[in-house]
């Protein structure tokens, strides 16, 4: 944290001191919360934590101005962020988000008062006809919905590849990520751990009016069927997308280019891809079509 100049130092020090004390108050207010949150888990007991919540951060930015500090800076929002949800008990995966990506930083602050809640019966404004709609996993409007025992934002990456091409392809705006998702979950279509199984790929299209095959396409293959409208599906391995395993869409190919909707990541959605780049971590891939096409 940068400190703004001050002429008198006596005063200056007063400020700093003001700005711990209020620290400190927003300290014990957290506690509290965390407290009350292990009491019980009705309704009314959220509604007072949300509240909390709030005038906690009230205090926090009040004990910033006074005490003469800059404007908080991205990076010091995250880690606030992070104090908030590590005391009030948020999920890792969830924590875990502003590690992966700190764009998930307004979906992790707003988690406490929004988990559960589901937003969206269709994809609005991301739809657009003729094309595979880039939809993000941790968008409020079904990031927070159920997936497994997970929410869809953490571990859903597959219901929101499928959302994609399934909405896409039918010219169908109302199918969400969230709506899939209900789908993997109620057909035991994601594991234990709350990963997704292949075979969701394999089959779960069908219930859109999907066609679907599998296997490892080569550039020219991959490049002739993405110019034929056929978005592919692709699990990938550690690499550019991922740590540990996520699924993103290959939506068009051109000029040696591929472009990929990252369900997790708007930046890698944003560029293009030569497929020597990423072959390597390519596990598996399935390709779509509308059935009977």
């Amino acid at each position: 944290m940068t400190l703004t100049g001050q002429k008198n130092p006596s005063k200056r020090k007063q400020q700093v001191r003001r700005y711990w004390a209020m620290i400190g108050l927003a300290l014990v207010l957290c506690i509290g919360i965390l407290g009350y949150h292990f009491l019980g888990g009705n309704q009314e007991k959220e509604a007072v934590a949300i509240t909390q919540t709030k005038q906690q951060k009230e205090l926090w930015d009040q004990a910033r101005q006074e005490a003469g500090l800059s404007v908080e800076t991205p990076e010091e929002h995250l880690e606030q962020v992070r104090i908030q949800a590590t005391v009030q008990g948020y999920p890792k995966g969830v924590i875990e988000l502003l590690d992966k990506n700190p764009a998930t930083v307004d979906y992790v602050e707003a988690y406490g008062e929004k988990q559960g809640q589901i937003y969206a019966e269709d994809i609005g404004d991301d739809y657009v006809e003729g094309q595979i709609p880039l939809l993000i996993q941790w968008d409020e409007r079904w990031g927070y919905a159920p997936y497994g025992t997970s929410v869809v934002a953490v571990s859903g990456c597959g219901p929101t590849c499928m959302a994609m091409v399934a909405a896409g392809l039918n010219h169908d705006p109302t199918i969400t990520p969230a709506k899939v998702a209900a789908y993997g979950t109620e057909n035991s279509y994601v594991d234990e751990e709350n990963n997704t199984y292949w075979a969701f790929m394999q089959e779960a299209g069908a219930n859109w009016g999907l066609s679907c095959y599998s296997g490892f396409l080569t550039e020219q293959q991959l490049a002739a069927e993405l110019s034929a409208g056929h978005p592919v599906i692709c699990s990938m391995g550690p690499g550019y997308f991922t740590q540990n395993g996520h699924f993103i869409v290959m939506t068009g190919y051109e000029n040696g280019q591929i472009r990929i909707n990252d369900p997790f990541s708007e930046e890698n959605s944003a560029r293009t891809w030569s497929y020597a780049e990423i072959q390597g971590q390519i596990k598996a891939m399935w390709v779509y079509s509308l059935a009977g096409q």
